[in-house]
Protein backbone atom coordinates (compact mmCIF):
# COMPACT_ATOMS: atom_id res chain seq x y z
CA UNK A 1 0.00 0.00 0.00
CA UNK A 2 1.19 3.54 -0.77
CA UNK A 3 2.65 5.02 2.42
CA UNK A 4 0.97 8.32 1.56
CA UNK A 5 -2.44 6.61 1.69
CA UNK A 6 -1.63 5.30 5.18
CA UNK A 7 -0.48 8.70 6.42
CA UNK A 8 -3.42 10.64 5.02
CA UNK A 9 -5.88 8.10 6.34
CA UNK A 10 -4.80 9.10 9.86
CA UNK A 11 -6.82 12.29 9.50
CA UNK A 12 -9.74 10.40 8.04
CA UNK A 13 -9.84 8.19 11.12
CA UNK A 14 -10.16 11.25 13.33
CA UNK A 15 -12.54 13.22 11.11
CA UNK A 16 -15.03 10.45 10.34
CA UNK A 17 -17.72 8.23 11.82
CA UNK A 18 -20.12 11.10 12.50
CA UNK A 19 -22.77 8.71 13.73
CA UNK A 20 -20.36 7.87 16.56
CA UNK A 21 -19.43 11.37 17.67
CA UNK A 22 -20.25 10.33 21.22
CA UNK A 23 -20.12 6.53 21.15
CA UNK A 24 -16.64 6.36 19.57
CA UNK A 25 -15.17 7.62 22.86
CA UNK A 26 -17.20 5.34 25.15
CA UNK A 27 -16.22 2.03 26.66
CA UNK A 28 -18.33 -0.97 25.67
CA UNK A 29 -20.03 -3.05 28.32
CA UNK A 30 -22.09 -2.82 31.48
CA UNK A 31 -22.22 0.42 33.49
CA UNK A 32 -24.39 -0.84 36.37
CA UNK A 33 -21.65 0.05 38.81
CA UNK A 34 -22.57 3.72 38.33
CA UNK A 35 -25.87 3.10 40.12
CA UNK A 36 -24.35 1.09 42.97
CA UNK A 37 -25.24 2.36 46.40
CA UNK A 38 -23.12 1.49 49.45
CA UNK A 39 -24.77 -0.72 52.04
CA UNK A 40 -26.09 0.98 55.16
CA UNK A 41 -23.91 0.60 58.21
CA UNK A 42 -24.85 -2.32 60.43
CA UNK A 43 -27.08 -1.20 63.31
CA UNK A 44 -26.42 -2.98 66.57
CA UNK A 45 -29.25 -3.07 69.16
CA UNK A 46 -28.67 -1.47 72.49
CA UNK A 47 -26.94 -3.70 74.97
CA UNK A 48 -25.07 -5.70 72.34
CA UNK A 49 -21.42 -5.41 71.45
CA UNK A 50 -20.81 -4.38 67.80
CA UNK A 51 -18.44 -6.62 65.80
CA UNK A 52 -14.84 -5.52 65.51
CA UNK A 53 -14.06 -3.48 62.38
CA UNK A 54 -11.04 -4.53 60.37
CA UNK A 55 -9.38 -1.44 58.94
CA UNK A 56 -7.67 -3.59 56.33
CA UNK A 57 -10.87 -3.53 54.27
CA UNK A 58 -12.01 -0.02 55.13
CA UNK A 59 -12.92 2.15 52.13
CA UNK A 60 -11.42 5.62 52.55
CA UNK A 61 -13.56 8.67 52.09
CA UNK A 62 -13.52 9.74 48.46
CA UNK A 63 -12.57 13.24 47.39
CA UNK A 64 -12.99 15.07 44.09
CA UNK A 65 -15.89 12.87 43.00
CA UNK A 66 -17.10 15.28 40.32
CA UNK A 67 -15.17 13.51 37.53
CA UNK A 68 -16.74 11.57 34.67
CA UNK A 69 -17.96 8.02 35.29
CA UNK A 70 -19.50 5.28 33.20
CA UNK A 71 -20.34 6.23 29.65
CA UNK A 72 -19.07 9.77 30.24
CA UNK A 73 -15.46 8.55 30.56
CA UNK A 74 -13.42 9.16 27.39
CA UNK A 75 -11.46 5.92 26.98
CA UNK A 76 -9.43 6.88 23.90
CA UNK A 77 -5.65 7.02 24.04
CA UNK A 78 -4.09 10.51 23.90
CA UNK A 79 -3.40 11.76 20.37
CA UNK A 80 0.26 12.20 19.45
CA UNK A 81 2.22 14.13 16.87
CA UNK A 82 4.03 11.66 14.60
CA UNK A 83 7.36 12.75 13.05
CA UNK A 84 6.64 10.92 9.78
CA UNK A 85 8.77 12.96 7.37
CA UNK A 86 12.56 12.94 7.09
CA UNK A 87 14.02 15.63 9.32
CA UNK A 88 10.85 16.01 11.41
CA UNK A 89 11.07 16.01 15.19
CA UNK A 90 9.29 16.93 18.41
CA UNK A 91 11.27 19.43 20.51
CA UNK A 92 10.30 19.10 24.17
CA UNK A 93 12.36 22.19 25.02
CA UNK A 94 10.86 24.47 22.37
CA UNK A 95 7.06 24.53 22.49
CA UNK A 96 6.68 27.38 20.00
CA UNK A 97 5.73 24.73 17.44
CA UNK A 98 4.00 21.37 17.74
CA UNK A 99 6.39 19.79 15.23
CA UNK A 100 9.70 20.92 13.74
CA UNK A 101 11.12 20.19 10.31
CA UNK A 102 14.85 20.40 9.61
CA UNK A 103 16.11 20.99 6.11
CA UNK A 104 16.96 17.77 4.27
CA UNK A 105 16.98 19.10 0.69
CA UNK A 106 19.47 21.88 -0.02
CA UNK A 107 18.02 22.43 -3.48
CA UNK A 108 14.60 23.54 -2.22
CA UNK A 109 13.38 26.04 0.38
CA UNK A 110 12.06 24.20 3.43
CA UNK A 111 9.33 26.75 4.18
CA UNK A 112 8.03 26.53 0.61
CA UNK A 113 7.98 22.74 0.86
CA UNK A 114 5.81 22.84 3.99
CA UNK A 115 3.40 25.37 2.48
CA UNK A 116 3.13 23.16 -0.61
CA UNK A 117 2.39 20.13 1.60
CA UNK A 118 -0.45 22.03 3.30
CA UNK A 119 -1.93 23.10 -0.04
CA UNK A 120 -1.52 19.66 -1.62
CA UNK A 121 -3.23 17.95 1.29
CA UNK A 122 -6.13 20.39 1.23
CA UNK A 123 -6.45 19.80 -2.51
CA UNK A 124 -6.79 16.03 -1.95
CA UNK A 125 -9.76 16.83 0.31
CA UNK A 126 -11.24 19.43 -2.11
CA UNK A 127 -10.75 22.13 0.52
CA UNK A 128 -9.47 25.61 -0.34
CA UNK A 129 -7.35 28.08 1.59
CA UNK A 130 -9.38 31.10 2.71
CA UNK A 131 -6.41 32.97 4.24
CA UNK A 132 -2.91 32.94 2.76
CA UNK A 133 -0.85 35.53 4.63
CA UNK A 134 2.62 34.62 3.41
CA UNK A 135 4.39 37.53 5.13
CA UNK A 136 3.07 36.45 8.54
CA UNK A 137 3.35 32.70 7.85
CA UNK A 138 -0.38 32.30 8.50
CA UNK A 139 -2.87 30.18 6.55
CA UNK A 140 -6.49 29.16 7.15
CA UNK A 141 -8.55 26.48 5.49
CA UNK A 142 -12.14 26.43 4.38
CA UNK A 143 -14.49 23.85 5.91
CA UNK A 144 -13.84 20.11 6.03
CA UNK A 145 -17.20 18.31 6.03
CA UNK A 146 -18.02 14.71 6.93
CA UNK A 147 -21.61 13.52 6.61
CA UNK A 148 -23.36 10.42 7.92
CA UNK A 149 -26.17 9.29 5.65
CA UNK A 150 -28.95 6.78 6.00
CA UNK A 151 -31.49 5.37 3.57
CA UNK A 152 -31.02 4.47 -0.07
CA UNK A 153 -31.28 6.34 -3.39
CA UNK A 154 -34.30 8.72 -3.31
CA UNK A 155 -34.89 7.99 0.38
CA UNK A 156 -31.33 8.86 1.40
CA UNK A 157 -30.97 11.54 4.07
CA UNK A 158 -28.12 13.21 5.96
CA UNK A 159 -28.42 12.42 9.66
CA UNK A 160 -25.27 14.09 11.01
CA UNK A 161 -22.82 16.62 9.59
CA UNK A 162 -19.54 17.37 11.36
CA UNK A 163 -17.34 20.21 10.08
CA UNK A 164 -13.93 21.65 10.94
CA UNK A 165 -11.86 24.64 9.89
CA UNK A 166 -8.14 24.95 10.67
CA UNK A 167 -5.42 27.59 11.03
CA UNK A 168 -1.80 26.75 10.10
CA UNK A 169 1.03 28.83 11.54
CA UNK A 170 4.70 28.48 10.57
CA UNK A 171 7.56 29.36 12.93
CA UNK A 172 10.88 29.96 11.17
CA UNK A 173 14.27 29.84 12.88
CA UNK A 174 16.59 32.78 12.02
CA UNK A 175 18.99 30.48 10.14
CA UNK A 176 16.12 29.25 7.95
CA UNK A 177 17.03 25.57 8.21
CA UNK A 178 14.33 24.71 10.76
CA UNK A 179 10.64 25.50 10.42
CA UNK A 180 7.95 24.69 12.96
CA UNK A 181 4.27 24.05 12.29
CA UNK A 182 1.27 24.63 14.55
CA UNK A 183 -2.29 23.63 13.66
CA UNK A 184 -5.30 25.09 15.47
CA UNK A 185 -8.96 24.21 15.11
CA UNK A 186 -10.58 27.64 14.68
CA UNK A 187 -14.16 26.68 13.90
CA UNK A 188 -16.38 23.65 14.49
CA UNK A 189 -19.98 22.69 13.73
CA UNK A 190 -22.00 19.57 14.50
CA UNK A 191 -25.52 19.25 13.09
CA UNK A 192 -27.89 16.37 13.84
CA UNK A 193 -31.57 15.76 14.57
CA UNK A 194 -31.16 17.57 17.89
CA UNK A 195 -30.02 20.78 16.24
CA UNK A 196 -26.59 22.39 15.82
CA UNK A 197 -23.70 23.11 18.16
CA UNK A 198 -20.33 24.78 17.82
CA UNK A 199 -19.04 23.24 21.05
CA UNK A 200 -16.34 20.60 21.00
CA UNK A 201 -14.76 19.05 24.05
CA UNK A 202 -11.04 19.76 24.64
CA UNK A 203 -9.94 16.16 24.08
CA UNK A 204 -11.73 15.94 20.73
CA UNK A 205 -10.28 19.31 19.68
CA UNK A 206 -6.77 18.16 20.49
CA UNK A 207 -7.28 14.92 18.57
CA UNK A 208 -8.37 16.58 15.33
CA UNK A 209 -5.51 19.10 15.55
CA UNK A 210 -2.98 16.30 15.98
CA UNK A 211 -4.57 14.37 13.12
CA UNK A 212 -4.26 17.37 10.81
CA UNK A 213 -0.60 17.86 11.81
CA UNK A 214 0.10 14.22 11.01
CA UNK A 215 -1.71 14.45 7.68
CA UNK A 216 0.39 17.46 6.59
CA UNK A 217 3.58 15.73 7.79
CA UNK A 218 2.65 12.60 5.84
CA UNK A 219 2.04 14.72 2.74
CA UNK A 220 5.48 16.32 3.20
CA UNK A 221 7.11 12.89 3.45
CA UNK A 222 5.36 11.85 0.23
CA UNK A 223 6.57 15.09 -1.38
CA UNK A 224 10.17 14.36 -0.35
CA UNK A 225 9.97 10.95 -1.99
CA UNK A 226 8.65 12.43 -5.23
CA UNK A 227 11.49 14.98 -5.18
CA UNK A 228 14.08 12.23 -4.63
CA UNK A 229 12.68 10.25 -7.54
CA UNK A 230 12.74 13.31 -9.82
CA UNK A 231 16.30 14.13 -8.76
CA UNK A 232 17.44 10.59 -9.51
CA UNK A 233 15.81 10.70 -12.94
CA UNK A 234 17.43 14.05 -13.68
CA UNK A 235 20.79 12.77 -12.52
CA UNK A 236 20.46 9.67 -14.68
CA UNK A 237 20.58 11.93 -17.74
CA UNK A 238 23.71 13.71 -16.55
CA UNK A 239 27.33 12.66 -16.83
CA UNK A 240 28.08 11.69 -13.26
CA UNK A 241 31.69 10.52 -13.69
CA UNK A 242 34.45 12.41 -15.47
CA UNK A 243 38.16 11.86 -15.97
CA UNK A 244 40.21 14.59 -14.42
CA UNK A 245 42.66 15.55 -11.74
CA UNK A 246 42.33 16.09 -8.02
CA UNK A 247 43.09 19.46 -6.48
CA UNK A 248 46.52 18.01 -5.68
CA UNK A 249 47.13 17.21 -9.35
CA UNK A 250 46.63 13.43 -9.09
CA UNK A 251 44.82 11.45 -11.83
CA UNK A 252 41.29 10.99 -10.51
CA UNK A 253 37.70 10.24 -11.33
CA UNK A 254 35.53 13.25 -10.52
CA UNK A 255 32.14 11.93 -9.41
CA UNK A 256 29.04 14.11 -9.02
CA UNK A 257 27.99 12.72 -5.66
CA UNK A 258 28.70 14.14 -2.19
CA UNK A 259 31.49 12.22 -0.51
CA UNK A 260 29.26 10.73 2.23
CA UNK A 261 26.78 9.53 -0.38
CA UNK A 262 29.45 7.96 -2.61
CA UNK A 263 31.03 6.34 0.46
CA UNK A 264 27.79 4.50 1.19
CA UNK A 265 27.46 3.37 -2.47
CA UNK A 266 30.96 1.97 -2.99
CA UNK A 267 30.53 -1.37 -1.13
CA UNK A 268 27.88 -2.33 -3.68
CA UNK A 269 30.27 -1.49 -6.52
CA UNK A 270 33.03 -3.60 -4.95
CA UNK A 271 30.75 -6.60 -4.53
CA UNK A 272 29.49 -6.46 -8.11
CA UNK A 273 32.90 -6.00 -9.74
CA UNK A 274 34.89 -8.64 -7.85
CA UNK A 275 36.66 -6.44 -5.29
CA UNK A 276 36.94 -7.70 -1.70
CA UNK A 277 37.15 -5.08 1.04
CA UNK A 278 40.07 -5.79 3.39
CA UNK A 279 40.14 -2.61 5.47
CA UNK A 280 38.13 0.58 5.99
CA UNK A 281 39.19 3.94 7.41
CA UNK A 282 36.00 5.93 7.87
CA UNK A 283 37.81 8.99 9.22
CA UNK A 284 39.96 9.30 6.10
CA UNK A 285 37.33 7.92 3.66
CA UNK A 286 39.59 5.10 2.46
CA UNK A 287 38.77 1.57 1.30
CA UNK A 288 41.53 -1.06 0.96
CA UNK A 289 40.51 -3.84 -1.42
CA UNK A 290 41.84 -7.01 -3.05
CA UNK A 291 41.10 -7.50 -6.74
CA UNK A 292 41.21 -10.68 -8.79
CA UNK A 293 40.62 -10.45 -12.51
CA UNK A 294 37.93 -12.97 -13.54
CA UNK A 295 36.89 -13.03 -17.18
CA UNK A 296 33.20 -13.61 -17.90
CA UNK A 297 32.47 -17.23 -18.75
CA UNK A 298 30.84 -18.45 -21.93
CA UNK A 299 27.75 -19.46 -19.94
CA UNK A 300 27.41 -16.00 -18.39
CA UNK A 301 27.62 -14.47 -21.85
CA UNK A 302 24.98 -16.84 -23.25
CA UNK A 303 22.52 -16.15 -20.43
CA UNK A 304 23.16 -12.41 -20.31
CA UNK A 305 24.55 -12.54 -16.77
CA UNK A 306 28.02 -11.27 -17.63
CA UNK A 307 28.94 -7.98 -15.94
CA UNK A 308 31.60 -5.74 -17.48
CA UNK A 309 35.04 -6.59 -16.11
CA UNK A 310 37.45 -4.01 -14.66
CA UNK A 311 40.80 -4.53 -16.38
CA UNK A 312 43.10 -4.13 -13.36
CA UNK A 313 45.98 -6.51 -12.61
CA UNK A 314 45.41 -8.82 -9.64
CA UNK A 315 46.49 -7.14 -6.44
CA UNK A 316 45.76 -4.73 -3.62
CA UNK A 317 44.28 -1.29 -4.27
CA UNK A 318 43.28 1.71 -2.22
CA UNK A 319 40.25 3.86 -3.07
CA UNK A 320 40.56 7.34 -1.51
CA UNK A 321 37.65 9.78 -1.50
CA UNK A 322 38.25 13.53 -1.26
CA UNK A 323 35.60 16.22 -1.06
CA UNK A 324 35.60 18.69 -3.94
CA UNK A 325 32.92 21.39 -3.65
CA UNK A 326 30.00 18.97 -3.36
CA UNK A 327 31.53 16.42 -5.73
CA UNK A 328 34.02 13.67 -4.90
CA UNK A 329 37.54 13.02 -6.18
CA UNK A 330 38.19 9.27 -6.35
CA UNK A 331 41.93 8.49 -6.37
CA UNK A 332 42.96 4.85 -6.85
CA UNK A 333 46.45 3.67 -5.85
CA UNK A 334 48.18 0.28 -5.96
CA UNK A 335 49.98 -1.59 -3.17
CA UNK A 336 53.07 0.57 -3.76
CA UNK A 337 50.97 3.71 -3.23
CA UNK A 338 51.36 4.62 -6.89
CA UNK A 339 48.41 6.39 -8.50
CA UNK A 340 46.72 4.61 -11.37
CA UNK A 341 47.69 6.74 -14.32
CA UNK A 342 45.49 8.42 -16.89
CA UNK A 343 45.97 5.54 -19.34
CA UNK A 344 44.63 2.93 -16.91
CA UNK A 345 41.65 5.10 -15.99
CA UNK A 346 40.90 5.86 -19.64
CA UNK A 347 41.09 2.15 -20.57
CA UNK A 348 38.53 1.28 -17.88
CA UNK A 349 36.37 4.37 -18.18
CA UNK A 350 33.64 2.65 -20.22
CA UNK A 351 33.20 0.22 -17.32
CA UNK A 352 33.79 2.60 -14.41
CA UNK A 353 31.60 5.45 -15.66
CA UNK A 354 28.21 3.63 -15.56
CA UNK A 355 29.29 1.52 -12.56
CA UNK A 356 30.14 4.56 -10.43
CA UNK A 357 27.09 6.48 -11.62
CA UNK A 358 24.91 3.88 -9.82
CA UNK A 359 22.11 4.32 -12.31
Amino acid sequence: MDRRVIYLSLLGLALSACSNVETRKEAKGDFDYVNFKPEAELKVPDGMTPPAKKQLFAVPELKNTDGAVGQAVDIRAPAQVLPLASGSRIDEFDKTAAIWFDKVDDNRELRDQIVKAIKDYLQTEDVALTVEDVSNNLFESDWFHVEDESGYLFWKSVDITESWRFKYTLVTKPHGRSVGLNVELVDYMLTNDKGSTKKIDPIEKQRVEMAMLNAVTGQLDYQYRINNRDDRLARANMQIVELGQSKDGEPALIIDYPRDELWSYLPGFFEQYNFIITDIDEDKFVFDVEYTYVEASVWDTMWGDDAPVVDFPDGTYRFKLKDSDGKTELIITDDQNNNLGDESLKKNFEVLEPALSFR
